[in-house]
Parts: structure tokens; sequence; C-alpha cells
């Protein structure tokens, strides 16, 4: 199975859930489409002053090799101003058991970020840091978190997601543990962070807190 990460800003009058009634339903249909799973921005950002990716949409294709092989993507672009398509390698650091099913939202809250590499780093040497030595630093820190993702970025299909080398998916369990218990401690955040500058520049892309809705599970 081939990943696909599609990331849409909305048109400035668009109702960006309309998408589970328009494309959802055309790309479920397609054979093609072992996977899929749409998170949408929370109405309550936080912290957060940026504009939110609207929605993010996680597709797992039979195959995924040119922007062709994403289902009808004009039903995307109907309520979108910018359309960002990723080809990417998740690895899942935390993967938290689930209890609700395909349809049903996610308990709590995701957070979501862009990731650009330092400008002294190839991809490479992101990837290596990102996933070796930065998972485990989070892992410690991070303490509310139940379920971490690291998508690695191989291809960009879209000009406007050109330079972003991964996104980061942390979920909490609860809206309380994003606020509370998204640190450890005090020296906890400065180790984070101290470590982010190593290995990260900045994307250009604002954070978003995203409420996620799978619709269909890969076969186990």
């Amino acid at each position: 199975m081939e990943n696909l990460l599609i990331a849409v800003w909305r048109s400035p009058e668009a109702d960006i859930e309309t998408l589970l009634d328009t494309w959802i339903p055309v790309a479920m249909k397609d054979r093609g489409v072992e996977a899929c799973t749409i998170s949408f921005a929370d109405p309550d950002q936080g912290p957060f002053a940026g504009p939110p990716c609207d929605a993010l949409i996680e597709l797992g294709l039979a195959r995924a090799q040119d922007l062709d092989d994403l289902p009808s993507r004009h039903e995307l672009y109907a309520v979108a101003r910018e359309v960002n398509v990723f080809r990417v390698d998740p690895r899942h650091v935390i993967t938290c058991e689930r209890s609700w099913p395909d349809g049903e939202y996610a308990p709590g809250v995701k957070y979501v970020s862009f990731v650009r590499r330092a400008e002294e780093l190839s991809h490479g040497q992101f990837v290596r840091h990102w996933t070796e030595v930065h998972a485990p630093i989070a892992c410690t820190h991070h303490v509310g978190l139940a379920d971490y993702t690291q998508n690695i970025v191989r291809t960009t299909y879209t000009p406007g997601g050109a330079g972003i080398d991964g996104v980061a998916e942390l979920r909490f369990r609860t809206r309380a543990d994003f606020e509370d218990r998204f640190y450890d401690s005090d020296e906890g955040k400065a180790v984070i962070r101290a470590d982010v500058k190593k290995f990260i520049g900045r994307s250009g892309i604002s954070p978003t807190l995203m409420r996620e809705l799978p619709l269909r599970s890969p076969a186990s």
C-alpha cells in the first residue's frame, strides 16, 4: 500500500466538511483506496495564531505513482484555495489501541505539524535525527501523548508542498492532555526545544489542532 497525505486549505466561503458529502463518497468507491482518514481543524486552535490547515486526508492507495492516482481531485479543489499532496512513509512511534469504529471521530485532539529540515542538513540526515534521536526524546517528555506518527515525505506532487520533509501527528486523548500534559516539566520542554533546533527549520505553515475521523481502516 502506498500512502498519500493531502493537506487542504479551504476557500474563504467554503465549508470544508462538505467533503464528507462530495469527495469522500466518490473516493471510497475507488477500488484503489485501501484506507482513508480525514481530519478537520478544530474550531478552537488555542495558542496557534496562523491560519490552520483545514483538512488533512490520509489515503492508502494500491498505486500512487503521480497526482493522477488521486481520486476525483477536482472535488477537493472545488472547496480549496490550496491543496498540497505528499507521498509519505508513515512511522508509528506510539500507537494506541483503538476503541472507536470507522465513521466515528477519535477522542481528543491531534496536533499536526509540517516540518522543514534545518538548512545545513540533507533530507536523509533530517530523517535519521527525527526518527532515531528525536523520537525517543519526544516519547519521554511529551507525557500526554496517546499516539505519535512521523510521516516521512518521499515525494511532493504539488508546488506548495516543496521543501516539507515530514508531517508530524501527535494525538492526545483529551484536550486537557494537550494543554496540561504536552510536556512533563519545564526542563523537559527545554530539552525538546533544544533538540528541535538541531534538525528543524521554519516550515512557513502553522501547526494545527485537528479532529480525526477514520473512514476505512487498512486490512490487517
